[in-house]
């Protein structure tokens, strides 16, 4: 596993509009601040719309902002939102579980996939329990 590009840009956008909390900033701003070419900032931030953890304000006073409070918006939620869910090996996806070894019946069998689901578990839980309000 590895935290894409976007995923870290994402954390910094969320980051930086959670340090503006009930403010409405412009993806100008944002995108100028944080450092973070404009096209990618509008199409992390429709991701996160998406997910419905930041929201727009239309018009000439528009932009960006949190939807949800600061302490509850989780670096879970953003990689959900930007990359979707944490995966450490293929045969611990929910969509098509596989074991390249035994098969489709093979999964409750496998050792490795036991313990790759414990630590895919525990990784997912570790960034379930950090909220971006910690990063401001």
């Amino acid at each position: 596993m590895r935290i894409t590009q976007e995923t870290d840009y994402a954390f910094r956008i969320c980051a930086y509009l959670a340090e503006r909390e009930n403010e409405v900033i412009g993806a100008p701003e944002i995108s100028e601040v944080q450092k973070i070419p404009k096209r990618f900032t509008l199409r992390i931030l429709r991701k996160l719309n998406l997910a419905g953890i930041t929201a727009a304000k239309r018009g000439a006073y528009g932009g960006y902002y949190l939807l949800k409070p600061k302490e509850k918006v989780t670096l879970y939620d953003i990689i959900l939102a930007i990359d979707g869910p944490i995966i450490v090996n293929k045969c611990l996806s929910e969509s098509s579980p596989y074991c390249s070894k035994n098969g489709k019946k093979g999964i409750d069998h496998c050792k490795f996939h036991k313990r790759l689901s414990a630590i895919q578990s525990n990784i997912a839980k570790m960034f379930k329990d950090s909220t971006i309000d910690e990063f401001i």
